[in-house]
């Protein structure tokens, strides 16, 4: 018979302190580790790529691409560990968040690596003729644009997932290291709005970046406090050349010096010479049609008769407000002065700082315009060499200027031009419009930067009489600025009110003058004008002067004015605009262009 042990029988217990340790360590630390890892890679591979970019070495660049993109990948995989969190209502939002960006990162990397793939082996090779580097190049943009077509499904889940990101979701910290959610997804957006002309065999955007042949944008700097028809004055002017996808050198000057070698000199229109103390129309001046393909053949026919000027490939215009954000996204620019000084821009101090250079110092004439070229250099050399953080806040500001109309393309490729006609980018008055049409077009033709400070707004009425549509116009403006006759005087402007062709001229009240009715055949539209004067305003005791001008005609038959487009004039900010039509109104804060239905 055995006997029975001393010893006692050991029972199996749960070390809870252990699994619980072993839990936070596989499910909290472990993932914490991998996120710190990720975020300290990225940083490192991020400055990489930048150096290798300025450097130009293209084949490091692909290597830090693909870098950036598994790194995004690991850093996703290591955090289901934490999947835990999805059932955390509290930081349910910003684990989703942040798995979701990761996700999207990866794939749109991975994306861009296969397009720039092609590219990149293409421009390190070496020891290659002129001709051989074409072909390659040719081989290259065509290989890129099937490899992006392929790789599109990819970018629109991507895309899909990025603008389902909530922003109120992205913890503080990372907002304050520069992850802007809204300018990464509108930089998303705006990408695939653009990657029609990415993909194919012969992709259209290749060509606008100098894939094979190098070309040259016209950049034209609007100054929008003397307001004129496709945002304001052309005051300064640089070109932008491309080739093979880089960027090349940026030269820029005030518009003057370029006029000055113009030999077209035809006699200037009517409302500029009545106006204006010139005998001859000038290239400063070419941007009277608020129609941009209109406007650049204008400006072209001046600048082709300048003897050597370098062709160019298509026309930016950018408009004062949009350099003032520009300015913000960079934080504030420090630009060298005429006498040795440095002054700090700001988006608040920019415009009375140039327009004093310019106007208030009164410098001599080829020294005035000296420092809006030389704070555009300064500006474009900011944008495009800024940290990530800045290059997110320029996208935004981009996509917002181009749906505001503060920069207008003109693309002398059709393909390009199409593009950004479609996205309402290139300044275009339609000719055929179903439903009713306005646009409201202010020139302040007095030399002085009055609409830094005016405000306009205006009420539309159609109404039908005796079995006829009546339309009238009312136009308001508001001036609040004091008088000092260098920046501001008592404000004068040619005012127009695009309408449908064959609509009536009935009256115009509020000019100083006859009404100027004309029929713009090419636009297909009736067209009528006058010119208005408001009172000075000379001290702050006196209420800001104000004006009104009334523009009332019959509707052409068949309009239906249960629909209008209405047009926002390049340059203007937001304004009010009323319209009542069928017995109903409509009241909008007209920031580009928008349809109006009743």
């Amino acid at each position: 018979m055995e006997k029975p042990s001393d010893t006692p029988r050991r029972l199996w217990r749960v070390r809870w302190g252990r699994v619980i340790l072993l839990l936070v360590f596989i499910g909290v630390i472990m993932p914490g580790l991998a996120v710190a890892w990720g975020y300290y890679s990225l940083k490192a591979e991020a400055a990489a790529l930048k150096q290798d970019l300025h450097a130009k070495r293209y084949v490091a660049l692909g290597i830090e691409v693909t870098k950036l993109s598994g790194t995004l990948g690991h850093v996703h995989d290591a955090l289901y560990l934490t999947a835990w969190a999805d059932a955390l209502p509290v930081i349910r939002g910003y684990w989703l968040n942040g798995m979701t960006l990761l996700s999207a990162g990866h794939d749109d990397l991975h994306a861009i690596r296969e397009g720039l793939d092609p590219l990149l082996s293409a421009a390190s090779q070496t020891g290659l003729s002129s001709r051989q580097k074409a072909t390659l190049m040719n081989q290259a943009v065509t290989q890129a644009g099937l490899n992006m077509k392929a790789m599109t499904p990819l970018l629109e889940r991507a895309n899909g997932e990025i603008q389902q990101v909530d922003p109120a979701k992205i913890p503080q910290f990372l907002v304050r290291k520069g992850l802007d959610m809204p300018a990464i997804q509108s930089a998303s957006q705006t990408f695939m709005n653009i990657l029609p002309m990415m993909v194919g065999p012969h992709p259209v955007f290749a060509k606008l970046v100098g894939f094979p042949h190098a070309v040259r944008y016209f950049l034209i700097f609007q100054n929008s406090g003397e307001l004129r028809a496709t945002g304001g004055f052309m005051t300064a002017y640089a070109y932008v050349p491309f080739h093979d996808g880089r960027l090349g050198k940026i030269t820029s000057q005030n518009i003057q010096q370029l006029d000055s070698k113009v030999t077209y000199h035809p006699p200037a229109p009517t409302v500029i010479g009545a106006y204006l103390p010139v005998k001859y129309w000038h290239l400063r001046d070419a941007n009277t049609s608020p129609d941009v393909p209109q406007t650049v053949a204008t400006i072209q026919r001046f600048y082709r008769s300048i003897p050597g000027a370098p062709p160019i490939n298509g026309v930016v215009f950018i408009d004062t407000w949009f350099v003032d954000d520009l300015i913000a996204d960079v934080g504030g620019l420090n630009v060298p002065t005429v006498g040795g000084k440095t002054i700090h821009l700001t988006a608040q101090n920019a415009n009375y700082e140039m327009e004093y250079m310019a106007e208030g110092m009164g410098l001599p004439s080829n020294l005035r315009k000296l420092f809006i070229g030389t704070m555009m250099k300064e500006l474009m050399h900011e944008v495009f060499h800024g940290h990530v953080s800045k290059l997110l806040k320029v996208s935004e500001t981009l996509r917002q200027a181009l749906n505001h109309k503060q920069v207008l393309l003109y693309f002398d490729n059709k393909q390009a031009e199409a593009t950004a006609a479609r996205y309402h980018w290139a300044g275009i008055i339609p000719t055929k419009v179903h439903g009713n049409y306005i646009q409201v077009v202010d020139e302040n033709l007095l030399g002085h930067k009055d609409n830094y400070y005016v405000r306009e707004s205006y009420d539309v009425q159609v109404k039908p009489v005796k079995g006829r549509n009546v339309e009238t116009v009312t136009i308001h403006w508001v001036d609040p600025a004091i008088v000092n006759w260098w920046l501001t005087v008592p404000y004068h402007s040619w005012v127009r009110v695009y309408a449908p062709a064959g609509s009536t001229f009935i009256s115009m009240k509020g000019i100083d003058s006859y009404a100027q009715v004309t029929k713009d055949t090419s636009l297909n539209k009736t067209v009528f004008g006058g010119h208005v004067d408001l009172p000075g305003r000379f001290s702050k005791s006196q209420p800001p002067s104000k004006g009104t001008v009334t523009v009332k005609f019959q509707l052409p038959r068949g309009v239906d004015v249960r629909r209008m487009l209405v047009q926002k004039q390049p340059g203007m900010l937001a304004e009010p605009v009323r319209v009542t039509a069928d017995g109903v109104t409509r009241a909008i804060l007209l920031a580009g262009d928008a349809w109006m239905t009743f």
